[in-house]
Order: structure tokens, then C-alpha cells, then sequence
């Protein structure tokens, strides 16, 4: 019996030693790989003053991903879920961008299975559509099937929509459009659109927008838009296509889902979409989802609103694989990005961060950029304990002077 006993005490005493010094290892690990966001940024980084942020929503206990556009006549239209991706829709309109009012919604937006997307599109007969879609994956949770795209439309400045119709059952999409850019025929615009969205697959789809000679709305069959880099494409789990238009270049910025220590990627198009050169990695300054961008063409002034996701951890230990500040703009030049055409790395002017949101679940966000004015709009959790729908206002200019 005092063998025994002696045996357990010294059992104990060797696993209490071991118990120590793993304590002291993970604690050592924890301290010494200790690292800050700051440490990844190059650009200067300044909050935004609350004086110009408004909260429109915080009705529910979670609000999703909202878009937003500004038609012909001033009207802001700003589109969003109950819910995180689906959920019924909710839609208020504003003439300030600051007061907003809910408005109604036509029966079969509460059937909604994805983010919301929202386009104002100019046709040459000098009709302004109004473009909502939706796309509708399979969520396994939500008991819900892949079942291809809807959309809706308006034609008299959103006081009334069509029901929502459904396209290309069943395919897997997702985040559709998160890019709907205008397309050039022998150098002048045409009534094309060129439509991304990406499956739980990570393949990225293109499909092309256009009417019929009744005014109604034609998508062209959908196919990969990045088949050519499909081992990148995949390896990165590249999705949210943003395309940008810098006079006959196209520019896209992708959100990198794999993390993994690599950042967003940025590719070219000089034929309208129809090939691209091989995606490269952004610096962390230019790292996040769902870029949503804004572009002054007269002065070739660039913002991106996005969700930041910088692919490092705060410490060795961290289950979390990214650091952020949440909700942030990017403001640069045009130049910034083609810049990468040449192999030349141009991180921008200054990030402003719109939201702090440290969980990351925010952005998404529509920004408006006219005559020096910024208005945008995102969800997030920013220290409201759920998640809110906010929209800023803002003189560019005027804020920059302020806070430099």
C-alpha cells in the first residue's frame, strides 16, 4: 500500500512538472508572438469622427449585408437582409443619406437566400433600371437547395418593383452580381453588363446583361471567368469579384477566402472580361472582402469599401487566422492599382476606418462618391452587441484636412 502510494505522489509530482512547463511554454508562445495589426500596415490609418455616422437599423437582433445605390433623380435606395445572407429583405430610401425611410417591398423579396446586390443601370434609350438580385446557394442549415439567381427591377426611380425572377435553376450562386459593369463595343458603351458571382466550389462565374427588344432582361448563358488560373483560383478560394473600369482596362479585386498568410489578388483585362492576366497578391494594406468601389473619373481619385482582412495572427496560439479594424476605406488613385500591371507596388493614400468592428463581421457595404461626398452604408457589430445597419456622410476632402 505504500508503494502504491508513493507511485501515485510521484505520478503526481512528474505530471504537476510537466503541467508547469507546458503552462510556461503556451504562455512564452503567447507573449513572445505577440503581434498588432499596425505591425502589417504601411498606409496611415484614421477613424472616423462619429459626428458623421448615423445608425438607420438596429430593429432586429441581426441585420445582414446591405447595398446601396443613388439613382438619376438624388434618391438613395439601400436594400438589406433580416438575417445573415438570407433572410426578408428590408428597403429604405433617402434624399440625404442621413434620414431614411422603410418602404415597401414587393411580396417575393421575403424569399430571399443570399446577399442582396443593388445596380443602377443607364440605358442608351435614357431609361434608368434599377437592378436588385439575389442569388440563391444551398444552405444546408436553412434546409434551403441551389436554385440558380433572382432579380427584380425597377424603371420609376424605385417606387415599384417586378416580383422576383428566377434564372439558371439549379446552379450554386453565390454573392450574385457582386460585379455588374458596363461593357464596350469597338470602344463606345453598349447596353452590356458583364454579372460575376462564385459557387460554394469557389469556381467565379461570368454571365452578360443585356434586353430584348421589349425592354426585358437577358442573361447570357453563365461560364468560369477565371478557368485559365483555375489551380490559383482554387488554392486561394478566390469569390466577391469587384471589376473596375479604368477607361478600356479592367481592373478585379478579388476576396481571398483561404487566408492561410495571403491577401486579396488583383488581375487585368484589356478585351472587356473576356481574358484576364494571372491574379497576384495585394500588400495587406489592400486586404478584405467584398471591395465595393467608388471612382471619380475627372480627377482619377479611387475608394474601396470593404470588410479588411489582414491574414496574420495576433499571436502563435490564436484560433483566429486574421486581424482587422472591420469596416475601412481605402482612398488612392487609379494609378495605385494599374500600377501592379508593371509589377510596381502603390499602397494608396490612407485607410479610414468607418467601423471598428474586430470580429470582421461587417462591410459589405454600397458607397456612393459624388462631387467630393461619400456616402456609404454597412452592417456590423460595432460595439452594439448585435448587428446594425449604419450609413456615413462625408466631405472627402474636408475630413482628410481634419484628420492629417
Amino acid at each position: 500500500m505504500k508503494r502504491k502510494l508513493k507511485l501515485y505522489q510521484k505520478l503526481l509530482i512528474a505530471f504537476c512538472c510537466i503541467a508547469a512547463a507546458l503552462t510556461i511554454i503556451l504562455v512564452t508562445l503567447y507573449f513572445t508572438t505577440q503581434q498588432t495589426i499596425q505591425q502589417f500596415i504601411t498606409l496611415p490609418v484614421y477613424q472616423l469622427p462619429s459626428e458623421y455616422v448615423t445608425t438607420i437599423d438596429d430593429s432586429a437582433d441581426y441585420l445582414g449585408q446591405p447595398d446601396m445605390v443613388k439613382t438619376r433623380t438624388g434618391k438613395f435606395i439601400t436594400i438589406y437582409p433580416e438575417g445573415h445572407g438570407h433572410g426578408p429583405l428590408i428597403m429604405k430610401t433617402s434624399t440625404d443619406g442621413v434620414n431614411w425611410e422603410t418602404q415597401a417591398c414587393p411580396a417575393s423579396w421575403q424569399n430571399s437566400q443570399e446577399v442582396p446586390t443593388l445596380y443602377t443601370l443607364n440605358r442608351s434609350d435614357g431609361v434608368e433600371v434599377i437592378i436588385l438580385i439575389s442569388g440563391k446557394p444551398y444552405w444546408t442549415a436553412a434546409g434551403l437547395a441551389a436554385d440558380g439567381f433572382q432579380f427584380s427591377i425597377s424603371t420609376d426611380d424605385g417606387l415599384t418593383w417586378t416580383e422576383f425572377e428566377t434564372v439558371y435553376s439549379p446552379m450554386d450562386c453565390i454573392v450574385a452580381m457582386s460585379s455588374l459593369t458596363q461593357l464596350k463595343e469597338n470602344g463606345e458603351f453598349v447596353d452590356k453588363w458583364l454579372g460575376t458571382f462564385h459557387t460554394h466550389d469557389f469556381v467565379n462565374y461570368k454571365t452578360i446583361l443585356s434586353f430584348d427588344e421589349n425592354g426585358q432582361v437577358q442573361w447570357s448563358e453563365p461560364e468560369p471567368i477565371l478557368s485559365e488560373y483555375r489551380s490559383i483560383e482554387k488554392r486561394n478560394r478566390l469569390c466577391e469579384i469587384e471589376i473596375i473600369r479604368a477607361s478600356d482596362t479592367l481592373i478585379m479585386l478579388t476576396r481571398n477566402e483561404a487566408r492561410g498568410g495571403k491577401t486579396s489578388m488583383i488581375c487585368f483585362s484589356h478585351d472587356e472580361g473576356q481574358t484576364w492576366s494571372q491574379p497576384q497578391y495585394l500588400p495587406n494594406d489592400l486586404s478584405g472582402d467584398r471591395f465595393q468601389a467608388a471612382y471619380d473619373e475627372s480627377t482619377s481619385q479611387l475608394l474601396l469599401s470593404y470588410r479588411q482582412i489582414v491574414p496574420q495572427k495576433t499571436n502563435a496560439l490564436s484560433l483566429t487566422k486574421f486581424m482587422t479594424y472591420g469596416w475601412v476605406l481605402w482612398v488612392g488613385d487609379i494609378d495605385d492599382l494599374l500600377n501592379y500591371q508593371e509589377g510596381q507596388s502603390t499602397p494608396g493614400q490612407c485607410l479610414i476606418v468607418l467601423g471598428a468592428d474586430p470580429s470582421g463581421d461587417c462591410g459589405y457595404s454600397g458607397i456612393v462618391f459624388e462631387d467630393g461626398k461619400v456616402s456609404a452604408i454597412s452592417y456590423g457589430y460595432f460595439d452594439a452587441g448585435k448587428t446594425v445597419v449604419r450609413a456615413v456622410n462625408f466631405n472627402l476632402d474636408q475630413l482628410l484636412a481634419s484628420l492629417i
